[in-house]
């Protein structure tokens, strides 16, 4: 691999989101000199590609980490203990394991919108909203900074891979042996709190006070900081679906004032990383999945122009989670 790059390290580089940021330095063509692959004990040995080389996985140590002028996080948890010596070293960092997106000294970058109040002049480390929150922070910032929202109400519905890989192949285990009639039997489930193939769980992250869940209260927080509304009500029922890949999301918006139909379109159709599909197609995340935009579609709206509902999908691991973080290392090293 060329040297006349940058020096990066990735974690997580055996995981989805970590193949897939391997696919978008190639594809965007970033300047990587050179590139140390980071995984779990468990992968170390094993290898990855990028641009027809072979990159041996290895175990994550901080002197390791450290040796690098760029740090690409996909890897939940391991950041935990790192971060001083990080800062010390002065290294940049793009993290979209969900480690920084709520800590309000990290700035929150989403490829297509710049959140309100947000500075990122001389920042070293930018946090990257995930998966399903792309897509709603890129279709609800044009609303909130031309009308401005009252209420948000969704509904939305994620992929096995959301889980990341383990989760994409608990899905296909389980749909192969119910498919083969082992007597409606599947083994015990290890990623999902219930076996997922042939079915919906009404659960994604971990159960809190109130029937809330861990990710449930995470995605308020965060679209709350990307549209700069800490008090904006926000009500949100996330469910795991049985598909491989890509995510659904039914949304309905209360309007601080009136904007219409032709309104919301047109601010739509303006919108970066947003394409607005015609009256005879629909959002699908099958229809997603290898694309680089949020699919909008059945905008529907009342009356009096105050409400607005709408459908988005988008590939959750590329657009919401891999191509957002080389896209802000691209923002770090000025190269967009």
């Amino acid at each position: 691999m060329a040297q006349s790059g940058l020096r990066i390290a990735l974690l997580g580089a055996t995981g989805a989101v970590g193949r897939e940021i391997l696919a978008q330095l190639e594809e965007r063509d970033f300047p990587v000199g050179s590139l140390r692959a980071f995984a779990s004990e468990a992968s170390e040995g094993a290898e990855v590609e990028l641009r027809g080389e072979q990159i041996r996985v290895e175990a994550l140590t901080t002197p390791a980490l450290l040796d690098s002028d760029l740090i690409l996080c996909a890897a939940p948890g391991v950041l935990q203990g790192r971060l001083e010596e990080i800062a010390r070293n002065r290294t940049f960092l793009v993290d979209v394991s969900g480690a920084l997106e709520l800590d309000p000294e990290v700035p929150l970058h989403l490829l297509g919108c710049s959140p309100r109040g947000a500075n990122e002049e001389g920042t070293r480390w930018l946090a990257i909203p995930r998966g399903v929150v792309a897509g709603l922070g890129l279709t609800l910032s044009p609303l909130s900074q031309q009308v401005g929202l009252e209420r948000v109400t969704a509904l939305t519905l994620e992929s096995a891979s959301g889980a990341g890989r383990a989760g994409a192949s608990e899905l296909a285990n389980q749909t192969a042996q119910l498919l083969n009639a082992m007597l409606g039997e599947v083994g015990e489930p290890e990623v999902f709190p219930r076996a997922l193939a042939f079915d919906c769980l009404p659960l994604v992250g971990e159960r809190l006070e109130g029937e809330e869940s861990s990710e449930e209260r995470r995605l308020r927080h965060v679209l709350r900081r990307l549209l700069a509304a800490p008090g904006l009500p926000i009500e949100v029922t996330r469910v795991r679906v049985p598909i491989f890949g890509g995510s659904l999301a039914c949304v309905h918006v209360e309007l601080s004032g009136e904007l219409g139909l032709d309104g919301a379109r047109a601010l739509w159709e303006k919108q970066p990383g947003v394409e607005v599909l015609d009256e005879k197609q629909w959002p699908t995340p099958r229809n997603s999945m290898g694309t680089d935009v949020i699919h909008l579609g059945r905008i529907r709206t009342d009356e009096g122009g105050r409400k607005l509902a709408f459908v988005l999908a988008l590939d959750d691991l590329r657009r919401g989670s891999a191509l957002a973080a080389v896209a802000a290392a691209e923002r770090l090293f000025r190269l967009s």
